[in-house]
């Protein structure tokens, strides 16, 4: 007898538990007063690059509810990058599927927020979780559909097929339809003075002068086809480090990426200009040191998310993802992409051939988008 995944057993539970009218959930929200609302929750448990698009809901939120608690629901790996953001009052670890349940649902009963937004496709557990948690008015952003259909609030805006729409504009979608208000849509994250002091000292220690130029590559990718081929990234190091004597080369990436980042910085050209900052340098940090970056390569990974949050100029690179989706949308010509998402027609039907479309961006293209920044560039800036 085959039993059932746990992802079926919960479905199949609460799907007849909805059919008995034991699931209470609100539906109509022209029955709701939002503003009485007392507690909102965040849930963003997907990727890194997902909780920094949704930034710009933070102060949209707390301007429409001046009097509601904001509390984020964040995966584990990224959650103390917004531990200490004022604009929450409180932050919780998902543990990823079904780990440590009791724990995350005892902090999500104690948060008592009624409404929750779940702004991005999630794993299966999610929404039960946070109706288990207390939450009884449920909003997704515009996009696929779930299979917990039927305890979202706003079923409409759910479809059997992506959503073109950029994801920073799906955001604003789902804000206005709580009557919030959305002047800008920049990504914002949140950069103490102590933030910086500590990169100050990370720098220092590792020898890099206070007048240098620090370019910056982030050569990773949590998708192993999202990666740039990893000579090619040590080329064009080797390129723009020997072109000037006053770049330093910053390497950034998880624990994990180490040896990819260390590969790169022994093939610079100049490894006495460069340092491996792979898990080396606590994420809440990273927005502080991206600011000390006057230039950025990477890949589409959030880090260069992060990089649009604090104005780092850069260049995304983007095959396996659409730009129109999940680029730049603000900032102007300070982030720049390059896509060859055009040419990667085997990544949606799931017969992926890397790095066949990684490899149509060569280096010639990026050193030329590189000078061209680097041009207008100076050689220090002052922090945002």
């Amino acid at each position: 007898m085959k039993i059932p995944g746990l992802d079926t057993v919960v479905y199949r539970t609460f799907w007849i538990l909805n059919r008995l009218g034991k699931i209470q959930m609100v539906r109509d929200l022209a029955a709701v007063d939002l503003d009485r609302v007392g507690g909102i929750l965040v849930a963003v448990t997907t990727a890194l690059g997902d909780s920094v698009t949704f930034t710009p809901a933070l102060p949209a939120l707390r301007a429409r509810f001046p009097r509601a608690r904001i509390v984020g629901l964040f995966h584990r790996s990224f959650s103390d990058l917004y531990r200490a953001d004022a604009r929450l009052d409180a932050v919780i670890p998902y543990h990823g599927k079904y780990r440590r349940w009791r724990e995350t649902l005892r902090a999500l009963r104690a948060a008592r927020c009624d409404l929750a937004l779940v702004p991005y496709i999630n794993d299966p557990d999610v929404i039960p979780l946070i109706y288990l948690g207390g939450s009884r008015i449920i909003f997704r952003t515009p996009g696929r559909n779930t299979i917990y259909r039927f305890m979202v609030a706003n079923p409409e805006v759910l479809s059997s097929s992506p959503n073109p729409e950029h994801a920073l504009v799906r955001v604003a979608t789902l804000l206005r339809s709580l009557g919030c208000e959305v002047p800008d849509l920049t990504p914002r994250l949140h950069v103490t003075a102590t933030n910086r002091e500590r990169v100050a000292a990370w720098l220092r220690d590792r020898g890099v002068p206070p007048s240098a130029f620090l370019l910056g590559f982030h050569p990773g990718a949590s998708i192993r086809e999202k990666r740039w081929p990893m000579e090619r990234f040590a080329e064009t190091a080797r390129a723009l480090l020997l072109e000037d004597g006053q770049r330093w080369l910053i390497l950034t990436g998880s624990p994990g990426e180490r040896a990819l980042c260390e590969a790169i910085r022994a093939r610079s050209g100049a490894p006495g200009r460069a340092v491996n900052a792979a898990g080396d340098l606590p994420l809440p940090d990273l927005p502080a040191l991206l600011q000390r970056i006057g230039w950025l390569l990477a890949n589409d990974t959030g880090v260069a998310h992060i990089a649009y949050a604090t104005g780092t100029p850069s260049l995304t690179l983007f095959w396996r993802s659409l730009p129109q989706i999940s680029g730049p949308l603000t900032g102007g010509d300070r982030h720049r992409v390059l896509s060859k998402g055009e040419l990667c027609l085997a990544c949606d039907a799931g017969r992926c051939v890397y790095p066949a479309c990684a490899s149509a961006i060569t280096v010639d293209e990026v050193l030329a988008m590189a000078r061209a920044a680097l041009a207008a560039a100076t050689a220090t800036r002052e922090p945002r």
